[in-house]
């Protein structure tokens, strides 16, 4: 009937409870529910989203204004010192046993910086509100979620009151749970003068298991997820590299070929490596990473990075010279993958990529859907890169990216998206997953959603949307174009204030 959510923070609220209706203060709509209520040290009861949810309505009718966003409300109560919060879903969102659903405990993010968070189901709600009925200033006795619903809908009159013999206790604790995972590594010495400088090649071998967290198929939840493009495409590319490189002459530096875990889950192995290094990364001159190359189109494979190198470019088009595979070329590195702990550290990468597919992180991307040949092409295509780079009489000059930008998209207005970086490039921006009561989820923004356009600026990356927020302030709307499936589509968000 409840689920702690890791929005909040760990700790425990105890205290009298108070019924706080949708939590919301607006002088622009001229409704508060914390008029004539003291909440502090309270534990308030909540409700989702904000009142008339129709056509014609306040706070925008059917759209989403900012003052239904988690974060502005966990704001106000955190300002008026409540001690804990029991959120409830809104009647017009689950007006239902079946829609009344609880949250996931991270679906509205893992900050962990407000107050101890529950969502709790109706029911107890309508339990508590039918033992003690919410009294109204007209007399009435509102004694479920949909009486209040329906009274404060009428004419957006506050029913904010405490429940006289009513205490709650809210404890939240989260743990993480901590596994052993393994990075493969396999190392050809080189030969010659530039032997102790080194070369890594990579790519992830771990994938979703059985579903659950970034899964696109939340129904089919259980079902093996085998990651055949993604990224069982990019290990074969590894493996293959290095068994083509240990059956031919030494190379010239040495190369360090990597199967990383964790990737699905943050870059936690390659993350690992730059900071356990099998040898130094003062010697590590480049990165190659595959991620996602086995749905080769066009005879197109994207690579990235090549502006990270002042010599990069012309070794990716004699690559392409050499080979029948034609190539997009991407300066920016920004994509999230696991070269991006390498150019972190200062290191040259490039990034070979196949594109995003509607079966990306479902039990579908499986081996039967893969384009083998292609695959071959990316890693013969790959093989003159990684040629062309141990070719080298001096280690390639690194290019760093515009400075600021990464300070300064802490303080970028909110949107409310967790971008797959891994799936995104030139083709736009791939949604992973929307943070409820978000500017994104009121624009209708979907997992798997990718944003192509943001008003009238082509997004080839992840830095584009970041530039963009950076230029922008709370409160900017902003028209995304995106692609669901086939479709493209349109929406427009209202950006919100940055997140803390």
């Amino acid at each position: 009937e409840f689920q702690p959510i890791r929005r909040g923070a760990n700790g425990q609220g105890i205290g009298g409870v108070v019924f706080l209706g949708y939590g919301i203060s607006s002088d622009e709509d001229k409704y508060d529910d914390y008029a004539d209520i003291n909440v502090e040290g309270k534990v308030v009861i909540v409700i989702r989203r904000e009142p008339q949810s129709f056509d014609g309505g306040a706070f925008k009718g059917t759209a989403t204004s900012s003052n239904a966003y988690i974060d502005r409300k966990l704001e106000l109560m955190t300002n008026a010192k409540a001690a804990a919060v029991l959120f409830v879903n809104d009647f017009a969102g689950s007006p239902t046993v079946e829609t009344d659903e609880l949250a996931t405990p991270s679906s509205f993010g893992n900050d962990g910086e407000a107050l101890p968070f529950a969502h709790v189901k109706q029911s107890v709600i309508d339990r508590v509100l039918n033992a003690t009925p919410l009294k109204t200033k007209d007399g009435e006795s509102l004694s479920s979620l949909k009486a209040v619903a329906q009274y404060i809908d009428a004419g957006l009159k506050p029913v904010s009151q405490e429940l006289t013999g009513w205490s709650a206790d809210v404890t939240t604790k989260f743990q993480g749970n901590t596994v052993t995972a393994y990075n493969l590594i396999g190392v050809i010495e080189g030969e010659g003068p530039h032997a102790d400088q080194t070369i890594v090649i990579g790519g992830h071998y771990d994938h979703l298991g059985f579903g659950g967290y970034g899964s696109r198929s939340p129904t089919r939840n259980g079902e093996i997820h085998n990651g055949a493009d993604d990224n069982a495409s990019g290990t074969a590319a590894v493996v293959e590299l290095a068994r083509r490189i240990a059956s031919g002459p030494k190379p010239k530096h040495r190369m360090i070929f990597i199967c990383f875990s964790g990737e699905e889950r943050g870059l936690i192995g390659s993350n690992y490596y730059v900071l356990h290094p099998v040898v130094p990364l003062d010697d590590t001159i480049a990165m190659i990473n595959f991620d996602m190359i086995g749905n080769l189109k066009n005879n197109t494979v994207e690579v990235n990075g090549v502006g990270t190198a002042e010599e990069f470019r012309d070794i990716v088009m004699k690559a392409d010279e050499a080979t029948p595979i034609d190539i997009s070329i991407i300066d920016g590195a920004f994509a999230g993958s696991d070269h991006l702990p390498f150019y972190l550290k200062q290191i040259p990468v490039m990034f070979c990529f196949t594109g995003m597919t509607s079966i990306y992180h479902t039990p579908d991307d499986d081996f039967e859907t893969l384009n083998i040949e292609g695959v071959v092409s990316v890693i013969d295509y790959s093989e003159q890169l990684l040629r062309g780079i141990d070719g080298l009489e001096k280690p390639p000059t690194f290019v760093a990216a515009q400075p600021g930008n990464r300070r300064a998209a802490n303080r970028a207005p909110f949107l409310g998206i967790q971008p797959d970086l891994a799936a995104s490039g030139a083709e736009g921006i791939v949604v992973r997953t929307v943070r409820e009561e978000s500017p994104a989820q009121a624009g209708g923004l979907q997992t798997g959603d990718i944003i192509t356009k943001v008003d009238n600026t082509t997004v080839e990356g992840y830095q584009t949307l970041i530039e963009i927020l950076i230029a922008s302030k709370p409160g900017d709307k902003l028209k995304l174009s995106f692609k669901r499936g086939s479709e493209m589509n349109e929406t427009e968000v209202v950006l919100g204030e940055p997140r803390r």
